[in-house]
């Protein structure tokens, strides 16, 4: 009898998921399409404080032994010779590269966008104002010790130590979303350098190998802030479709997977799921 209940029960509970999953669409789609079609009920706003300054991070220095005890000489050499990116990187470049994309792929909701100079002047999160503030960012370098064991044709073993180059864009922001009134979020973007390689021969000690590093520059850094910025943009039209229909409903399950360059909603999650792969709440 307990099974055929069950049996009964299950159906019933498909159809309230996928009812509840088509109204949320409901609300989340008829939100994109007012300003699509320029519909006088229209009436919201994005307000956007963009960053106007990073801080340059060289983790590596931390590994160093006795770092904070070196001459100011000896500390510069050994900057020198562990960095190769963030001391290259023209900031008024990189913030560009950054908030043109993040502007970009935000205007594609056709949402109308109000930058705010001073951050202290944000509107506060209402019906008619969706709020973003970039708190701060940081170009971060760091060198990632590797190993990688080989076998030659010979069946001899040969292990090779060497080190990977990586550039993250760390940042970290105010948004308003229906978990999050005055919490900061994180989120960040990285490439690191590969290597592939091969032992040829180990005569006498001496291993002859063929090795592929693909190594990253200042350029790769720029790109990352292009890539970040608009991945910041898409992940905030995603919690602001769910903040519409929290608003709208009181209530919203789902999370809606925006694609920018259609303007619509690709897929939908289960919001719990969904949000695992957006900000990072701290």
């Amino acid at each position: 009898m307990k099974n055929r209940i069950r049996k009964a029960v299950m159906p019933l509970l498909l159809a309230f998921v996928a009812t509840s999953c088509t109204s949320d669409l409901y609300y989340a789609g008829s939100f994109l399409r007012k300003f699509e079609q320029g519909k006088s009920t229209a009436t919201e706003k994005i307000y956007v404080h963009l960053p106007e300054s990073m801080i340059h991070t060289n983790s590596s220095l931390n590994e160093v032994p006795g770092f904070m005890l070196m001459s100011e000489q000896e500390q510069d050499s050994v900057i020198a010779s562990k960095t190769a990116i963030v001391d290259k990187i023209d900031d008024s470049i990189f913030l560009s590269q950054f908030n043109s994309a993040f502007l970009f792929t935000l205007s594609r909701t056709r949402i109308p966008i109000v930058l705010v100079g001073d951050a202290s002047k944000m509107p506060k999160a209402d019906d008619q104002h969706f709020t973003v503030d970039f708190v701060q960012m940081e170009a971060e370098e760091y060198m990632e010790p590797c190993t990688s064991s080989f076998k030659t044709r010979n069946g001899l073993n040969y292990r090779h130590d060497y080190d990977l180059r990586h550039f993250s864009l760390n940042v970290w922001m105010k948004l308003d979303a229906r978990d999050s009134v005055g919490e900061v979020f994180f989120k960040n973007e990285e490439i690191g350098e590969t290597f592939r390689g091969r032992v040829l021969s180990i005569e006498g000690g001496h291993a002859s190998m063929q090795a592929d590093y693909e190594r990253i520059d200042v350029n790769d850094a720029y790109r990352v802030a292009r890539r970040l910025g608009s991945l910041c943009a898409t992940l905030y039209v995603e919690k602001i479709l769910s903040e519409y229909v929290c608003r709208t409903k009181g209530t919203n399950q789902t999370y809606f997977i925006y694609d920018p360059w259609m303007n619509t909603i690709e897929s939908l999650l289960p919001y719990s799921e969904g949000a695992k792969e957006s900000f990072e709440k701290l």
